[in-house]
């Protein structure tokens, strides 16, 4: 079996990951920033698996598997590794473990345990952001062929509302001072029995958490809590 690949496929399924990445990006902000956060999450955890999906075929040298999810995120890992692309290296370990939770969600049939994971809604819009700010730059930084003009960059042009909102990178806020911001906890324990599916989500109140290059972990409530 022929496993070369052309430069134009490479181009076309690459560019196709990036348009899919961003949609799935720009609605999961538009869910966490109103709190709609198992779906926002399972957005978040998808853009972000496109854009490594993304960069993995920019740097391909013949043609690989690569249709993993984040129930996998070694072998997506693996395969960065392989193209001598892991950028993955860079991510926030905490945000990478709500990712790998976050698409388990997605497969109620499939959750074999009990689900829990803590974060704070605006360290987590944050993480991401930086995340898919930093994907974009990595693909144009190792492009040959001139800027490449995804979707994203056109919003960062237009100054497109639904990307510039509550986005610390694009208006140009500090990290650490935007991390640090006054932030709502949420705690998510999802149990499937043979019969009933639970979910709560417990909102606790505004807290100010130390940023030191790590989200913070939101463990105030627990499994224990949920009736």
């Amino acid at each position: 079996m022929d496993k070369s690949i052309t430069f134009m496929e490479k181009l076309s399924t690459g560019y196709s990951f990036t348009e899919l990445g961003y949609r799935d990006y720009i609605a999961a902000r538009f869910l966490l920033n109103n709190h709609y956060i198992v779906q926002g999450l399972t957005l978040a955890s998808i853009a972000v698996e496109k854009y490594l999906k993304a960069i993995i075929v920019f740097n391909l040298q013949k043609r690989e598997w690569y249709n993993y999810h984040f129930d996998k995120f070694e072998q997506l890992k693996n395969l960065l590794a392989k193209v001598n692309s892991d950028v993955t290296q860079e991510f926030d370990p905490v945000f990478v473990s709500i990712l790998e939770k976050a698409f388990k969600i997605r497969y109620y049939d499939k959750i074999e345990k009990p689900i829990f994971l803590g974060f704070y809604i605006n360290q987590f819009v944050g993480e991401l952001d930086y995340t898919i700010n930093y994907l974009e730059n990595f693909i144009f930084s190792t492009q040959s062929c001139g800027q490449p003009v995804t979707v994203y960059n056109r919003a960062v042009i237009k100054k497109d509302s639904d990307l510039f909102y509550n986005n610390f990178i694009l208006n140009k806020e500090d990290k650490k001072y935007f991390m640090e911001k006054p932030d709502i906890g949420f705690s998510i324990y999802i149990s499937v029995g043979s019969v009933v599916h639970q979910e709560k989500i417990v909102k606790g109140g505004n807290t100010r958490n130390k940023y030191d290059g790590q989200i913070a972990e939101f463990t105030e409530f627990g499994p224990e809590f949920i009736l």
